[in-house]
């Protein structure tokens, strides 16, 4: 427990100095280097599994994706579609790569699985990046980030919340099969905290945010996500359970590897960007 909390005081203190000092650029090498780990462990998983995954393919077509996000707009092209653009056209490139021999085993022990990984985690993640470039304001430089921290944040706390709660007076497990620590307990306190932490962030930056974005619309956004982000972090689980795996790595104290510091992330971050969408 103390080193989770130890690690999560180190990457926040760590995450909101990068953004003060390099705002959306460093915002999206955050991200953009969360996807790289995240991605670079899910192959090594793979692996484990009896997969061949192109990891320097896939490490590429990462890098392509938010470099496109960051750079695009400053030549007249919409974040929201550069780093999907960037994506499509690697994926088309790579597909190249069975069309010669499509029927052998590199298409199902290689490719399918390659493409998996891109589309689980850096095609999902960069909608962070997206979001802190994009929603830039002649008010605020923040704005954008500060949407995005929304998101993440409901995520998170939705997984910190059920893990405290869940340890202290879990008994109804939600699915013992998959991840024997969580409950139902564990579950609606974790929405009940999403939402509380989505409202303060709403309250806490309204003077740099959307008037429509207040808190009463943070905390309902923010409780959706939260549930979201226990349905991404129970996959996650499926994921490593498959290839026998307790932790993605062990980079992070008491959180384990990056892929298990973005699991509930993965789905939070379309959901997030469709539900601004509605409250802006």
């Amino acid at each position: 427990m103390l080193a989770r909390i130890f690690s999560t005081i180190v990457l926040w203190t760590l995450t909101i100095t990068v953004i003060v000092y390099a705002r959306a650029l460093g915002w999206t090498a955050i991200v953009g280097l969360l996807s790289a780990a995240a991605l670079w462990e899910s192959c090594q998983i793979m692996r484990k599994m009896g997969f061949n995954p192109m990891s320097k393919a896939a490490q590429t077509i990462n890098a392509a994706v938010f470099v496109c996000v960051y750079a695009f707009p400053y030549i007249g092209v919409s974040s929201f579609s550069s780093g999907a653009m960037a994506f499509a056209a690697s994926i088309a490139i790579l597909s190249l790569s069975i069309v010669r021999n499509p029927f052998n085993e590199f298409a199902g022990k290689s490719f399918f699985p390659t493409l998996a990984a891109l589309v689980c985690i850096p095609f999902m993640l960069q909608w962070y990046a997206v979001l802190g470039v994009q929603l830039q304001t002649a008010q605020s430089p923040f704005t954008g980030i500060i949407l995005a921290v929304w998101i993440l944040s409901a995520a998170k706390f939705s997984d910190v919340g059920a893990y405290v709660v869940g340890c202290a007076f879990g008994r109804h497990k939600m699915a013992p099969s998959i991840s024997p620590q969580k409950s139902w307990e564990g579950a609606v306190s974790g929405i009940i905290s999403s939402a509380v932490i989505s409202a303060a962030i709403a309250w806490g930056f309204a003077d740099i945010l959307p008037v429509s974005f207040n808190p009463v619309s943070a905390a309902i956004g923010g409780s959706i996500i939260g549930a979201i982000g226990i349905v991404s972090d129970l996959l996650e689980s499926v994921f490593k359970r498959r290839a026998k795996v307790k932790d993605s790595g062990a980079v992070i104290p008491g959180i384990g590897g990056a892929l298990d510091l973005a699991d509930s992330l993965i789905l939070s971050a379309p959901a997030g960007v469709i539900i601004l969408a509605v409250i802006l």
